[in-house]
């Protein structure tokens, strides 16, 4: 698999994603994927721990209900979730909820966990899970409001309620292991992975 802008072989793939940066970098790649949006209640999947694993479970039950739908097609699913003060962050409905969660990362440390999950006819043929550490400045709260204020139509489809690639990089002091990652697609490890299929 040398030639990953070949037609014939991206035909053969679904990418199982609503995300726009994800899409945004795949077509940056020159990618042809089709897109499917999986369509489960993330909350509601099985055996959910509260660590960085909670990423492939629900990767895999968002391929698994594609899966069973587009047979024979390789069916690529992510998730990315946040572990802070060892409890699982979901993503927020209302400018409220992510301010309240911005300013409780303020100076501190949390993992995003991106899951990534490859599968055929209900069975995964390959997964990986990325991990980077996130290091939040000591935000001011006007800081977080006007920034929720002003990119609430942008960051309200993000878990942890910031964009790296927009105005929010200004809220980071540093961030660890996986610059991708934090996009929500290891692209280094899926292109290896896709090689192997």
């Amino acid at each position: 698999m040398n030639n990953l802008n070949n037609p014939q072989l991206t035909k053969r793939f679904i990418i199982g994603t609503k995300s726009k940066s994800r899409r945004d970098l795949f077509k940056s790649l020159g990618l042809g994927f089709k897109y499917k949006s999986p369509n489960i209640d993330e909350k509601s999947v099985a055996n959910l721990n509260n660590d960085r694993f909670d990423a492939i479970k629900i990767a895999t039950a968002k391929a698994r209900s594609l899966s069973s739908i587009h047979k024979n097609k390789i069916i690529v699913t992510f998730d990315t979730t946040i572990l802070f003060q060892k409890k699982t962050v979901y993503k927020c409905d209302s400018p409220e909820c992510c301010i309240k969660l911005l300013n409780s990362f303020s100076n501190r440390k949390h993992l995003l966990c991106t899951g990534m999950v490859f599968m055929v006819n209900n069975k995964i043929v390959q997964k990986k899970l990325t991990n980077t550490n996130i290091y939040f400045k000591k935000n001011n709260k006007n800081k977080i409001k006007n920034y929720v204020l002003k990119n609430f139509n942008q960051i309200e489809s993000a878990v942890g309620c910031y964009n790296l690639e927009g105005l929010g990089i200004d809220l980071f002091d540093n961030i660890s292991l996986s610059y991708f990652n934090v996009l929500g697609l290891d692209i280094i490890n899926f292109l290896k992975l896709m090689r192997k299929i």
